[in-house]
């Protein structure tokens, strides 16, 4: 029978390969047998007993048991004309369970892993071996591969490949080269992470995020052609794989705990305590059968730590979902990928690695959410900076304030002083005059009478030092009710006389002397048994800022009375009014109205604060009614018996 020739790929075994400038992938008619005898790699053999086979055929054997020596045979053709090749030529195998040697025309080409003296394994290495140029001939070749199976897995997981051995390194790096990059990527970005922790001297979810991305990056290397490169004994090389995946879960799972701040259970505890164990146990295990103890104990432990995961997230509810809803959907990127490789690894299913590309995903989403954790608190940082730079002109402006009143009240007192000063010289010089006339006692008298209405420079002095007393006191006042620590002290007194007496200490104060101003108190003989301070305290901050914020011409209103046991004051004036936004804000501390004038008028911006403490410290109420141009009406209702 004459072999088949196909002028780009021979499929079958026996075929006839013209050219090796495209790939040729020889699936069908290998010829199978179980046992070993060295003659089966010579170029004849007697084929009765050996089975025809179509490869891939790894797997288990449910009918027997292969573990040991088995065989594969195939045969090509090479046309007469053949001429040696230019670029080497080489056979990809693929990964082979567990030892092989691989034999053309009867010469052992390559070979890897040994059984004898010591059995070392290597059943993740690419086999690619070259085909020496001097060994192929026209007509028939024979290929033999001799297969040592330590496990009841064996046959071939890929089918072998001839071609050029530059095209097949290629195709096998370029598969690999994007694994390869993101383990060197999770490395370094796990030492920022680490460095990070140490710098900042947080040692929590950046510290086992480091961990954990460094040797996800480890393990993804190992898990490539770098296996070559980074060991000498693929034994060691697999122990190490084995220890840095049974370490994955832990410091995810501390992650997690550190990020969302709770506290380890008893669950996690036992968890670790047990891969601790199994971490020990796999240090001795050299070995595939135990191998595959020790993945398939961490495979039927991966539960527990998924359950734990989702405890976590459970547990926070939904407090803390803007916090992890992109690691969430890194989770859901990653375990998949964690369950593919683990099942790959226990050669249950046949998929190449995904766990580098499940834990990419996993590391953007991680980036995502912490530069969202980034960017809110450097917007927390900038709100607070803001805060700090308004309360500190607040503060500042509270100085001010506070400063020109007493320049204002000091200059006021020695105004007063000068004018007692003058006007004890005039009568004393009126005295030595000795005026004899009767007409200048009645212009004297008339200028007194006229006079009537101007200040009395002792009393304005007076007042001044009163009102300059007042705002030390009541900024020790409002302190002590922010703190409830006033105790405040009961009498009685008439109302009507408080109201009056508040009215002429603002207008000393202010120097106006208002006619609009009305005093209603109902009845007029009103007497209260209420803490006085506290009640004076509120008059004379809405008194004052009725007389302020109006013009003098304006009318003013003071009303007092009781209804359905409360006491109420009610102070109205028709000044400028104040704005929505302004009545939102004016009783907050040092925040003042008429923003376009408030520098013009004095104040420390705390009188609104302190009327609306004292009410809700008596347990009562202020209101405020107003707007723009339509003056203001402040309602103050405080209970008439106190609180105990």
């Amino acid at each position: 029978m004459l072999p088949t020739v196909f002028s780009l790929a021979a499929e079958p075994c026996g075929t006839m390969i013209t050219s090796f400038e495209r790939p040729v992938v020889l699936k069908t008619d290998w010829l199978f047998r179980k046992g070993d005898n060295l003659d089966w790699r010579d170029e004849s053999v007697e084929e009765s007993f050996w089975v025809k086979r179509s490869v891939p055929d790894y797997g288990i054997s449910k009918t027997e048991n292969l573990t040991g020596y088995h065989w594969y045979r195939c045969s090509f053709y090479l046309p007469d004309n053949y001429t040696t090749p230019v670029e080497p030529i080489a056979i990809q195998l693929g990964r082979i369970r567990d030892i092989d040697e691989f034999y053309l025309n009867g010469i052992l080409i390559d070979k890897t892993g040994t059984v004898l003296p010591k059995m070392e394994v290597d059943f993740q290495k690419i086999r690619i071996y070259s085909l020496p140029t001097h060994l192929l001939k026209p007509g028939l070749n024979v290929m033999a591969i001799r297969i040592y199976a330590a496990t009841n897995l064996n046959g071939l997981k890929e089918a072998p490949t001839i071609a050029k051995e530059r095209l097949l390194r290629e195709t096998v790096f370029s598969k690999e080269a994007f694994a390869m990059v993101c383990g060197y990527v999770f490395i370094f970005m796990g030492i920022y992470f680490l460095v990070g922790s140490i710098v900042r001297g947080r040692a929590g979810e950046n510290f086992f995020f480091a961990l954990f991305s460094i040797f996800m990056g480890i393990y993804v290397l190992i898990r490539t052609q770098h296996r070559d490169i980074l060991f000498e004994s693929f034994t060691w090389s697999y122990v190490s794989e084995l220890l840095v995946l049974i370490c994955l879960p832990v410091f995810f799972i501390n992650f997690m705990h550190q990020y969302l701040k709770m506290k380890r259970n008893v669950v996690l505890l036992v968890y670790e305590v047990f891969l601790f164990a199994l971490f020990v146990i796999t240090l001795f295990f050299r070995t595939p059968k135990t191998w595959i103890l020790v993945i398939a104990l961490f495979n039927y432990a991966l539960p527990v730590a998924m359950g734990l995961v989702i405890y976590l997230f459970v547990n926070n509810g939904k407090a803390n979902i803007a916090k992890v809803k992109y690691i969430l959907i890194g989770i859901a990127s990653l375990l998949p990928t964690i369950l593919i490789d683990s099942l790959s690894a226990l050669e249950i299913i046949s998929m190449p690695g995904t766990l580098y590309l499940g834990f990419l995903i996993f590391l953007v989403m991680i980036s995502i959410q912490l530069s969202n954790d980034i960017v809110l608190g450097l917007e927390n940082f900038i709100e607070q900076e803001k805060e700090l730079i308004q309360m500190e002109r607040v503060k500042t402006g509270f100085l001010i304030n506070l400063s020109s009143e007493f320049k204002s009240g000091m200059e006021k007192i020695k105004k007063a002083i000068d004018n007692i000063s003058t006007n004890s010289a005039k009568n004393n010089s009126k005295e030595q005059t000795k005026v004899s006339t009767k007409s200048a006692p009645k212009k004297k008298a008339k200028t007194k009478l006229g006079s009537k209405h101007e200040l009395d420079p002792i009393k304005q002095a007076e007042d001044h030092i009163s009102y300059m007393s007042y705002m030390v006191e009541e900024a020790i006042l409002l302190r002590k009710l922010e703190d409830r620590t006033y105790i405040p002290f009961y009498e009685t007194f008439s109302v009507a006389e408080l109201i009056r007496n508040c009215v002429s200490s603002v207008e000393n104060h202010l120097e106006q002397h208002r006619k609009t101003t009305s005093i209603e108190v109902k009845p007029n003989d009103l007497e209260i048994y209420f803490p006085k301070e506290l009640l004076f305290c509120i008059l004379r901050n809405l008194v004052e800022n009725a007389y302020q914020y109006t013009d003098p011409k304006t009318d003013i209103s003071i009303e007092f009375f009781n209804r359905d046991g409360f006491h109420q004051l009610i102070v109205m004036d028709e000044g400028m009014g104040l704005s929505q936004l302004e009545m939102e804000t004016i009783f907050q501390k040092f925040v003042r109205g008429y923003r376009d004038k408030k520098n013009e008028i004095p104040g420390a911006g705390i009188g609104l604060t302190l009327v609306e403490a004292t009410a809700k410290f008596l347990g009562g109420t202020v209101s405020l009614k107003s707007s723009e141009g339509m003056g203001a009406k402040f309602t103050i209702r405080i209970p008439e018996k106190p609180n105990k």
